[in-house]
């Protein structure tokens, strides 16, 4: 049964933000995460109340095309503490959209991204909040330190993920940044301006510069459930964030094409002196100019993969020119609350 705050929605905008302004909002997009949003919420309330001493805080849950109970238990949050709001989207929009629409709809000051799995304790925002208080910053996020219950593989994978990308990318990308991090409202609002379709947050949140700093953590295992990325969906990730950010593929591709080139020459000459010598000789051929075969292989194969990268380029220009939304929303509990409506 819909909630009784829930208003429906296509599409939420800057000028779409409900209205009245917030101290803290907290955007966390959810996939199937149901037996994380009820202690997530526990300790988010106690953090903002107690660690932060602040009533005035809004959280929401975005519903990223779960199939299990999570969207019921953000509308049973809502209904009980208006505070605790969500947008539930038409499917998954990938976890990049879903964030887009969290920031679409918040409202604070200063607004938290985090998942919800709670592997971005919440208690680190008390953290991010001091840090912010104490220094003449903009952003402060955190860095995994560690990370608990992983595979050797997925570490070492984000591990040399982010040192490519910090070489290859042209903005300066801070090493183990993820998503969770503390913001003021001019970031968000740069964020926000930017409606491009291939959304990666911690290349974005470098982009729009503004004074940044991190703070390191032990990032926990899933509290509970199953984990949602795979190796496939992690080299989507990453192939996105490497693209998005840099031109070094298609620069290493033209390189690569001199050098082939070059090769080629020098193989044209060996061949083309190799059967004047067996002509004027009347020897056979060595058996090595047959080798020559899997060099042509060899370079064949690195014209496909050159084809593929600009493909992947200008894969990324067709969905840009289409400007087909980045979410869309089916159901939105956003009713305004503060701490004397709960």
């Amino acid at each position: 049964m819909a909630d009784p705050h829930a208003t429906p929605a296509a599409s939420l905008s800057l000028e779409g933000r409900p209205a009245g302004e917030v101290q803290f909002s907290a955007v966390i997009p959810c996939w199937d995460e149901e037996p994380n949003i009820l202690p997530l919420a526990e300790r988010l309330q106690k953090v903002f109340e107690e660690q932060i001493g602040c009533r005035d805080f809004e959280v929401i849950f975005i519903d990223n095309g779960s199939t299990d109970g999570g969207l019921e238990l953000m509308r049973r949050l809502h209904r009980e503490d208006p505070r605790f709001k969500y947008l539930s989207l038409s499917r998954n929009f990938g976890h990049a959209g879903a964030v887009c629409a969290g920031f679409d709809a918040a409202r604070g000051r200063f607004v938290v991204l985090m998942d919800g799995d709670l592997q971005d304790p919440p208690e680190m925002i008390a953290r991010f909040w001091e840090r912010y208080r104490n220094g003449d910053l903009d952003v402060v996020y955190g860095v995994r330190e560690k990370r608990e219950k992983e595979s050797f593989l997925k570490k070492l994978g984000m591990k040399w993920f982010y040192r490519v990308w910090r070489r290859t990318a042209y903005i300066h990308i801070p090493l183990d940044a993820g998503n969770f991090c503390l913001m003021n409202r001019k970031v968000v609002d740069a964020l926000v301006t930017m409606r491009e379709r291939g959304r990666f947050v911690p290349g974005l949140r470098a982009f729009v510069g503004f004074r940044q700093d991190g703070i390191p953590f032990v990032r926990p295992g899933r509290a509970a459930g199953e984990a949602k990325t795979n190796f496939f969906i992690l080299s989507g990730i990453a192939i996105e964030g490497l693209l998005a950010f840099s031109v070094f593929p298609l620069r290493l591709l033209m390189i690569t094409g001199l050098v082939a080139m070059g090769l080629a020459f020098v193989m044209a000459v060996f061949v083309a002196g190799a059967r004047i010598g067996s002509w004027i000789t009347g020897e056979e051929l060595s058996p090595l100019i047959g080798n020559l075969s899997a060099a042509y292989l060899l370079l064949g194969g690195a014209n496909m993969l050159g084809i593929g990268v600009i493909g992947e380029y200008v894969g990324r220009i067709y969905q840009e020119v289409k400007q087909r939304p980045i979410y869309v929303v089916r159901e939105a509990g956003l009713g305004a609350g503060t701490a004397s409506e709960s």
